[in-house]
């Protein structure tokens, strides 16, 4: 499928995605643009990632910052349970404007999934960048495992075998 012949995609990030795609090589997030989809990011989220060197750089990459809607920031700041009131608010944005949440928080996808919020793990956009040729396996795989050295904690090693296997099947 070309990709003029593909509906757009349009992704928000939660801030451990962001963060993460940072860390490792922030280029992916240009090369996701160009192939994937849109990315959004709430200004709120913006402000969590100490990493980059403010709006402007996020905008170099093509990620589109956008300010909440007031009453979903209402709705957020009121909301209790495991997520965080920017969890919440990337949530409530992705309902509103028909965006599929990207984030790596468990909470946060059990909170989509109830909301009916489409979602995606953060590799699972790599692994469709690798998909559409717009990124080759072994820089793939690079950058997977720079995720991994950067946040062991939550990008353990058996999702980096899961990814090198799902991405094997590409080929």
């Amino acid at each position: 499928m070309s990709s003029a012949s593909r509906k757009p995609r349009y992704l928000i990030l939660d801030a451990c995605v962001l963060i993460d795609f940072v860390k490792a090589d922030r280029s992916v997030l240009a090369s996701v643009t160009k192939h994937v989809g849109t990315i959004y990011v709430i200004s709120p989220v913006v402000s969590e990632v100490q990493d980059i060197d403010g709006e402007n750089e996020l905008l170099e990459l093509g990620i589109i910052i956008i300010e909440p809607e007031t009453e979903d920031a209402f709705k957020a700041s009121v909301g209790t349970g495991a997520t965080s009131f920017q969890d919440r608010l990337c949530m409530l944005t992705a309902k509103r404007n028909g965006f599929t949440c990207v984030t790596n928080d468990t909470n946060l996808r059990k909170l989509c999934e109830s909301e009916k919020v489409p979602y995606l793990w953060g590799l699972q956009l790599i692994l469709e960048l690798h998909k559409l040729k717009g990124i080759s396996t072994p820089d793939a795989l690079h950058i997977v495992n720079q995720i991994h050295a950067a946040n062991p904690k939550h990008i353990t090693k058996k999702i980096i075998f899961r990814f090198t296997e799902n991405i094997s099947k590409q080929e």
